[in-house]
């Protein structure tokens, strides 16, 4: 078997005709489009259907809206980070706030931070926390942290 005939037979699934190949590559690009429609709902774009015409101009407002504040929320935090110094925080504790973008959820944490040579100090932080690190953000947790020297209400996670 040459290099064409094995090329043929990965498309085609060895059939000799290529009917059933065509019917696998059918079978995933709809799992693909139905994986893309599962993960705009998720991030609350749409309601599980697909992007047509007619939602594209909302889906991507939406979708530039959520750019701006995740890029606006990165950028705080590593001015945070450049400029902070360094303390440990524990989450005494976390409410979601029922606010999302792109799909996470902003939660509403109460730490208690310490610096050296400092008393502690307890602040509240608006944090953004993806569900499968949700665990790592439980009341009790400890972290790293950076505090602006400028405002030390202003916080940024390093851990």
């Amino acid at each position: 078997m040459g290099l064409f005939d094995k090329a043929k037979n990965a498309f085609t699934g060895g059939q000799a005709s290529g009917q059933a190949g065509a019917q696998d590559w059918a079978a995933h690009a709809q799992a693909a489009q139905e994986l893309a429609n599962q993960s705009l709902r998720d991030a609350g774009y749409t309601d599980g259907s697909p992007v047509t015409m007619a939602n594209a101009g909302a889906v991507n407002a939406a979708m530039s809206a959520d750019h701006d504040v995740l890029n606006a929320y990165g950028q705080e935090l590593n001015r945070i980070i450049a400029v902070g110094a360094p303390g440990t925080s524990v989450i005494r504790s976390a409410v979601d706030t029922g606010e999302r973008t792109a799909g996470n959820p902003w939660y509403l944490l109460e730490v208690e931070v310490t610096l050296p040579g400092k008393e502690p100090y307890t602040v509240q932080k608006r944090e953004m926390v993806a569900p499968q690190f949700l665990a790592g953000y439980a009341e009790g947790s400890v972290h790293e942290i950076k505090v602006d020297p400028a405002d030390p209400n202003k916080t940024a996670f390093t851990s």
